[in-house]
This record gives structure tokens, C-alpha cells and sequence, in this order.
């Protein structure tokens, strides 16, 4: 299935959903300024509870400082239908591969999930370096 959304410059983008059995995945291309970038997101629901396992793989992704030199992690965000952005990790990155991962555990079957340049992993909103957006729906 397809699904199509907007991206932050009025851009849309392609988004692949894979799924079954309680397992979601996405194939989400990277926007401006990191349109070569690839990402696979995995959301799956944990048996024992009403908790969702999200594991995010980006590929060909550029150093963070490549886009505004007091960039220094990428932040991953979740957000709610009627929330704020929640930051929920940075991407452990590794800038010769340039890629970068992270798994979290949420309580949201449904929310839009931003990877966004940050100056300090502990950033409490999300800053206007979107490099990659997608909504995740329940099956």
C-alpha cells in the first residue's frame, strides 16, 4: 500500500507500508536538505502490553554539521495526533557509514515520527532542520 504525505516545503513524498501481523514498516526517502537519505521504520507491537517497539535505520545520511555548522545529532521525535513533539532519542550516527539507528519503546499506536538536526541531544523541541517526517498509522 501507499500512502502519500506532505513534506516540510510542500514536497510530497512516497511512503511504502509493509505490513502484518501486529508489525508495521516504512521506507521513507529523506526530504530537503537530506533528500538522498533512506530511511526503514519498523513499529511493532509488544505481546505483553499495549506498548509499540519503533526501530529507525537511516542510510546515506549526512553529518549533521553538513547543514548548519552548530548542528551536532539528529533528534528523533514522536508526535501525537493532539500532542507536542516528544524527543525520544538521538540517532546513534556514525558519520563515515552515515548511517544511524534507534529503537524506543512508545505507548502511541499512531504518531508522526521527525528525524531533525539538533544542536544538543537534549533539545526540547524539535528545530527547523527536518531531514526526514512520516505518519504512522495502526494497521
Amino acid at each position: 500500500m501507499n500512502i502519500i504525505i506532505k513534506g516540510a516545503l510542500g514536497v510530497l513524498l512516497a511512503v511504502t507500508v509493509v505490513g502484518c501481523a501486529g508489525t508495521r514498516e516504512y521506507v521513507v526517502p529523506g526530504q530537503t536538505p537530506a533528500a538522498g537519505a533512506d530511511a526503514e521504520i519498523t513499529v511493532e507491537r509488544q505481546d505483553e502490553t499495549e506498548n509499540w517497539t519503533v526501530e529507525v535505520t537511516v542510510e546515506h545520511l549526512l553529518p549533521p554539521g553538513r547543514f548548519a555548522d552548530s548542528l551536532t545529532v539528529y533528534a528523533v521525535w514522536l508526535r501525537a495526533a493532539d500532542g507536542q513533539p516528544e524527543r525520544v532519542g538521538v540517532l546513534d550516527y556514525d558519520g563515515d557509514d552515515r548511517e544511524g539507528e534507534l529503537t524506543v519503546t512508545t505507548s502511541l499506536p499512531s504518531f508522526e515520527l521527525l528525524i531533525t538536526g539538533e544542536s544538543a541531544p537534549t533539545a526540547v523541541t524539535p528545530s527547523e532542520h527536518v531531514v526526514l517526517r512520516t505518519d504512522v498509522e495502526p494497521e
